[in-house]
């Protein structure tokens, strides 16, 4: 069986995918801008608020692929995978903001 293209597989996509792949791409334009705006020597004040922003929309990736996950996983077993589980645990330990830093 031949393998689908790119183009295929955006065209197969589960609308749920869709929409995370439509919510990174805008985090990866606001990096871009990001990027521009050191380039041009934009003020700092500036280019920290817009990464402060990109961070929580990262964050915020982060929180909608894991609530699917869960989702998944409940659904489709009833009965989760608990080494998964854990090791979903550890990297949510690892994302998580540092202690102490005043998130909105």
């Amino acid at each position: 069986m031949a393998k689908m293209s790119l183009i295929e597989q955006l065209d197969n996509m589960d609308p749920r995918q869709r929409a995370m792949l439509n919510r990174l791409k805008r985090v990866e334009g606001q990096l871009r801008g990001i990027q521009r705006m050191v380039i041009e020597g934009k003020p700092c004040q500036e280019v920290l608020l817009q990464l402060s922003a990109a961070r929580k929309a990262m964050q915020n990736a982060c929180i909608e692929i894991l609530k699917s996950y869960v989702k998944k996983c409940l659904a489709e077993t009833g009965n989760p995978d608990m080494v998964e589980l854990e090791k979903l645990i550890g990297t949510l330990i690892d994302i998580a903001p540092i202690s102490g830093s005043k998130e909105e």
